[in-house]
């Protein structure tokens, strides 16, 4: 997957905002994707990273019991965004069994899914003194690119 710089400024700028959990300045960066087109190209991006995340976190793709217990976490650490434990687990189980999202996600709630759970994902991982979630974005971004190679 080869990633545009615009797309990559404003997925960054979204998670940011996840990352801070203000609902408002959240919603208006999602605002800001000038076009359908711009839309997809983030959503497919914030999905691979998710993807990403999920897959390094337990050198393998993860169990359902292992989403499970994430999804918990995220739903307790999201509620601002009013991100249940269930939708973030359907999200999630969808992602790394390479199912469509809408099966069973409207598209408008997959959307946000995508950006507040690879926002938490980032964020919530244990980094070295120094490294922030951005950091870890890069390497995700890295290991995506090359893997589209």
């Amino acid at each position: 997957m080869k990633i545009d710089e615009g797309t990559e400024q404003r997925v960054r700028d979204t998670l940011h905002w996840v990352v801070k959990r203000d609902l408002e300045k959240f919603d208006a960066a999602l605002k800001s994707f000038p076009d359908e087109s711009a839309q997809e190209a983030a959503l497919a991006l914030v999905v691979a990273v998710s993807g990403f995340v999920l897959i390094d976190m337990h050198g393998a793709r993860p169990t359902p019991q292992q989403v499970d217990v994430l999804a918990e976490e995220i739903g307790r650490m999201e509620a601002w965004a009013s991100v249940t434990s269930d939708e973030a687990a359907l999200f999630m189980n969808a992602v790394v069994a390479g199912r469509s999202l809408t099966e069973r996600l409207s598209p408008e709630d997959v959307v946000v899914l995508a950006f507040v759970v690879a926002g938490s994902l980032l964020s919530a991982r244990p980094m070295p003194e120094g490294q922030w979630w951005f950091n870890y974005l890069d390497k995700a971004e890295a290991a995506i690119e090359a893997a589209g190679r």
